[in-house]
């Protein structure tokens, strides 16, 4: 079959065997999965970089398990452990509101990734979660490519320019950058085809079913897991709206586009709410982003990433020297991508071409980008702008499909002076890294060996272009074909040997083994906290994923108070002010504070002995120790003191004379005297739940139950089924009065 006769046959079978092809390039980018059983999960890092996963494989590794890709572990830490929580919830038939495992406890719907209303975690009901999560991961280029190339051929693009511009966009740098997490992909994946259902209910007479389809599509995305990404989607629709129908007068604002906004904010309304009602609680809202923080805009000269992508190196050859972090950074869609792009822009595109200039100006970092943040505007100042790559690989990609189109038509004289400009920026490169550039000798080694491979595929497109514009027709008829299928396999065999390199495939052995420690761990009987005494061990949130309790947590949105409370721990004093430090991950390693002690930590892990605590046991370097004289989770108090003000709550829970366990100080009078505990009084937990605690108390008078849960305003109260108040006690935790006599007390948090 020529290249000729190809073109034409999958051009008749148009979606049948677009279908079938990009099931087959998504099978071939995820081979390692499909033929080995690899997963495309950072686990390796987990078992290579961590204790006592370390020690569970130092036999066969005494120096580690050797990991592909340092940079992504927040899968592992953040991702999949909140989606493991999650899933348990749901396997019970609960919604998953809340998560005790993570910052001593923390709201678990509110937290927009951990996807946990998202509507394909119906996969994990019927698969192991480590296949489920494997499977979200492969959905992702696959829903992104079908849903592009549904749009481009509504465009009435011919099937292989829409075919590429949808694999482009589907392995672009944006999109292997951020594959693993399972979220920022799943979000943005959903933009084509809001933009697809733009034009078909604008364009078609029976709208009801599109309507419907497009609020579908906006739930679906805002439920994937990323709220940034999602806004950034969202504006891309309303300014592709505006540009193509409402600016040309081709529609106007009516009661549909109210009713759809509302019928969107009621379907999301569940996990929204919670969101800002918790926002408010951090302290994300009043600080803002940290946006002079290296990393936070993309620098003008990593805009040599587009062209070659590793440049300034790569995390997973550990050679990366470029600005903090690469992820942030690449928006590779391939040479022959970007030369297809820029043939692609013409009067028909210009919507493209300027949403890429818009996005570049608001994502490189300049005094226009930084004006935001300066002037603290509301929402904006809040989100990472290198993020917006997600938009410019999008119109890019789009730009890439009408630029084919005129390759392939021969309409377009200007490929070859595109082809002129690229070689000229290669051989700037040339010169500027054999010159010494601005790097060390050996930064500048690595980007000259990284110049070879973006040089090869510069020269084998420049190779095309010039056949396609010498050689005529008459002499070789079906290089017409030829040419634009040869740049198509350079395209995609650039995009995946780019993504094969960043995107580590671990063995399914890897993910979260059980070792000796974590097994005891989950034998215990809860409820109970602990904590690491260094960062090698047990990172924060990965607990979750086992279902122990911790007072660490990795997270950027967390409870205000518990920041102030933690900073005062580590810091061995009373002081309270900020600044904190914990942007995002969050570690107490200060045992001996009181307040600690308060948080119920009754496990420690340590390279090293801990004074005053038992050696339970032992794997290899690390040990597990277990503390004396905890504070329990529930009590009842004996003495009571009020204070209003933060800093003086503080003093006192820090003073030599508040005993923990005994001592409570409150916010609010409360009819409750200070009354000395009889040996008669007692208190018990009769079950313990991660949204749910029921106890049992015996009262010799009025007493004030102190559970040491962090307070949050969806905690619920009843004695003997009747609802009472819930006071902040001991500034974190919760208080509620209980009467003389024997009665059953619950949480539940709603």
């Amino acid at each position: 079959m020529t290249p000729k006769t190809m073109y034409r046959y999958l051009e008749k079978h148009k979606n049948v065997n677009a279908l079938a092809l990009f099931i087959i390039l998504v099978g071939i980018f995820f081979f390692k999965t499909l033929l080995f059983g690899k997963l495309p999960v950072p686990s390796d890092t987990l078992v290579g970089l961590y204790h006592p996963w370390r020690d569970l494989y130092v036999r066969q590794y005494p120096n580690g398990i050797p990991f592909k890709n340092f940079l992504i572990t927040d899968p592992i830490r953040q991702q999949i452990p909140w989606r493991k929580t999650v899933i348990d919830s749901l396997q019970q038939w609960k919604l998953p509101r809340w998560n005790p495992y993570s910052f001593s406890g923390t709201p678990l719907l509110a937290n927009i990734q951990s996807g946990a209303l998202y509507p394909f975690n119906i996969l994990f009901l019927f698969f192991s979660f480590e296949i489920a999560w494997t499977m979200i991961i492969v959905s992702q280029p696959l829903f992104a490519v079908i849903f592009l190339f549904l749009f481009l051929r509504n465009k009435r693009l011919l099937i292989i320019p829409s075919f590429v511009g949808a694999v482009i966009f589907a392995f672009s740098g944006f999109s292997v950058a951020w594959f693993t997490w399972g979220t920022m992909v799943s979000t943005f994946m959903w933009v084509p085809l809001m933009l697809y259902l733009v034009d078909k209910i604008h364009s078609e007479k029976k709208k009801l079913r599109w309507k419907a389809l497009f609020i579908v599509s906006v739930v679906f995305s805002y439920f994937a897991g990323h709220i940034q990404i999602f806004l950034y989607g969202i504006a891309v629709v309303l300014w592709y709206s505006y540009w193509t129908y409402w600016r040309k007068g081709l529609c106007r604002l009516n009661m549909w586009h109210v009713y759809a906004a509302i019928l969107c904010l009621l379907l999301i309304c569940s996990q929204f709410i919670p969101f800002i009602k918790f926002i408010l609680q951090t302290q994300r809202i009043s600080s803002g982003a940290d946006w002079t923080h290296e990393g936070f805009f993309i620098p003008l000269h990593h805009l040599i990433q587009f062209i070659a992508p590793d440049f300034f190196g790569n995390p997973t050859t550990l050679n990366y020297w470029g600005t903090w972090n690469y992820a942030e950074m690449v928006g590779y869609i391939g040479i022959s991508g970007l030369f297809l792009a820029i043939l692609g822009i013409s009067g028909q595109t210009i919507f493209w071409f300027l949403t890429v200039i818009i996005a570049l100006v608001f994502s490189v970092a300049s005094p226009i980008s930084m004006l935001p943040y300066r002037l603290h505007i509301p929402i904006i100042s809040l989100l990472q702008p290198t993020r917006l790559l997600s938009v410019i690989d999008l119109a890019l990609s789009v730009l890439a499909a009408y630029g084919l189109s005129e390759f392939v038509k021969g309409r377009r004289k200007i490929s070859g002076t595109i082809i002129v400009v690229f070689v000229g920026i290669v051989c700037c490169l040339w010169i500027w890294v054999y010159a010494g550039g601005f790097g060390g000798q050996t930064d500048i080694a690595v980007a000259r060996h990284n110049l070879v491979m973006p040089s090869f595929f510069l020269i084998a497109v420049g190779i095309c272009v010039i056949i396609r514009l010498i050689l005529p027709k008459k002499i070789i008829r079906y290089y017409w074909t030829t040419v634009p299928v040869v740049i198509i396999a350079l395209c995609i065999f650039d995009l995946f040997r780019f993504g094969w390199k960043f995107i580590p495939f671990t063995d399914r052995t890897y993910f979260f083994p059980q070792t000796k420690i974590i097994s005891f761990l989950q034998t215990q009987k809860k409820p109970f906290r602990m904590l690491a005494t260094d960062d090698r061990i047990l990172p924060p949130n990965v607990n979750e994923f086992y279902g122990i309790e911790s007072i660490s947590g990795y997270d950027p949105l967390h409870d205000g108070r518990y920041e102030e409370f933690i900073a005062a721990a580590e810091r061995g004093s009373s002081d309270i002010r900020p600044p904190y430090g914990y942007e995002r991950i969050m570690t107490p390693k200060n045992y001996t504070s009181p307040l600690i002690r308060l948080l119920n930590v009754r496990f420690i892990l340590s390279f090293d002995a801990i004074q005053g605590a038992r050696e339970v046991m032992a794997e290899r370097k690390t040990k597990l120790f277990e503390m004396s004289n905890i504070v329990p989770r529930v009590y009842l108090a004996d003495t009571i003191i009020t204070k209003t003000g933060k800093q003086e709550i503080i003093d006192i829970l820090t003073s030599s004379t508040f005993i923990p366990g005994s001592t409570v100080v409150v916010e609010t009078k409360i009819p409750v005297l200070s009354v000395p505990l009889t040996t008669q009084e007692s208190v018990s937990i009769q079950s313990y739940e991660d949204d749910m605690i029921q106890i049992r108390v015996i009262a010799g008078s009025p007493r004030l139950l102190v559970i040491g849960n962090i307070f949050d305003p969806g905690w619920k109260a009843l004695v003997d089924g009747k609802p009472v108040s819930i006071y902040r006690t001991n500034y974190l935790f919760m208080g509620i009065i209980v009467p003389t006599g024997d009665h059953t007390a619950s949480l539940v948090y709603r």
